[in-house]
């Protein structure tokens, strides 16, 4: 138990530490470089992402068997935890754009850079198509429902979800599923350019949360941030588990999604909230904040694991 709970604390550092440093680094550079942290976002929301998500969708193996399940049961925990915020939030008073932006940060999680590496390390390199499910599903999930929520204080429930469907990483992971159902190879050129532009994804999201970090100020705790904390920590892998055993899986599958459940907020959270001032200041407070707190709280998750 000794030796595990240092191997969990280890891959921890290896995961969370760099994330940090880039943050830091952000926060360092930002203000001395006057560096526009809109224009950083929009160039993740509009390139970066689009690139990451094409490049992650149009190789994935899509087979179909256990996928389903891996599918409902991190959907079911991400339901579950932002419903769940939200309910907390809307009970204390809250503004609408904070319980949005509470369920957000309670139901996307970083199953990217931490989720996969964690996974792996845990699990080993079989069970990567396993974390690559539960990544694209809570992405693709996680983005819908963001900016879902940001555009409905400006149109529809149905002109918000159309607005979230043809947004560019939406459009950008069909296209991916398109490609990738055809079995069709790309050229080379085009695939070197598209994962160029994706490894630049995570480093300008994590150097914009830095620079976001520091015209935000220090970050100032609230009920909401708490209610949002426990539900993307504690509820939402608990939930997941609970779905993921109704539905039959165990072993790594099992182990997976509970992992992936597990991850703090994912920095796109800032960057959509930032696209769309949905209180962007809340957001990155909650992505910071949940991810320090995720160094408790992960190894206990993969303890009982």
């Amino acid at each position: 138990m000794i030796l595990a709970a240092a191997s969990v604390a280890t891959v921890l550092v290896d995961v969370l530490a760099p994330v940090a440093l880039l943050v830091a680094l952000g926060a360092v550079v930002g203000p001395r470089l006057d560096i526009d942290v809109g224009g950083l976002s929009r160039l993740a929301y509009s390139v970066f992402g689009p690139a990451f998500l094409f490049a992650a969708l149009v190789t994935a193996e899509l087979a179909a068997g256990v996928v389903f399940r891996l599918v409902a049961a991190g959907v079911a925990g991400m339901a579950v935890a932002g419903a769940a915020a939200a309910t907390w939030a809307r009970a204390t008073g809250r503004s609408y754009e904070v319980t949005s932006a509470t369920a957000i940060t309670a139901s996307y999680g970083n199953v990217g850079n931490a989720g996969m590496a964690i996974v792996v390390f845990s699990l080993g390199d079989d069970a990567l198509a396993l974390a690559g499910v539960m990544m694209l599903t809570i992405n693709l999930t996680g983005l819908v429902v963001s900016v879902s929520l940001a555009e409905a204080r400006r149109a529809s429930l149905l002109g918000a979800v159309r607005r979230a469907v043809t947004a560019p990483m939406a459009l950008a992971s069909a296209v991916a599923l398109v490609i990738n159902v055809a079995d069709l190879d790309l050229p080379t050129v085009v695939d070197r350019s598209v994962g160029l532009l994706a490894g630049a994804l995570i480093p300008v999201m994590l150097l914009t949360l830095g620079v976001q970090l520091v015209k935000s100020g220090r970050p100032s705790w609230s009920s909401d941030l708490g209610a949002s904390m426990v539900a993307k920590l504690a509820v939402a892998p608990a939930v997941a588990a609970l779905a993921a055993r109704g539905l039959g899986l165990d072993g790594d599958a099992f182990d997976a999604v509970v992992i992936q459940s597990a991850m703090p907020p994912a920095v796109f959270c800032a960057v959509v909230a930032l696209e769309n001032d949905l209180v962007p200041e809340r957001v990155t407070a909650s992505v910071v904040l949940t991810t320090l707190a995720s160094a408790v709280s992960l190894p206990v998750v993969l303890l009982l694991l």
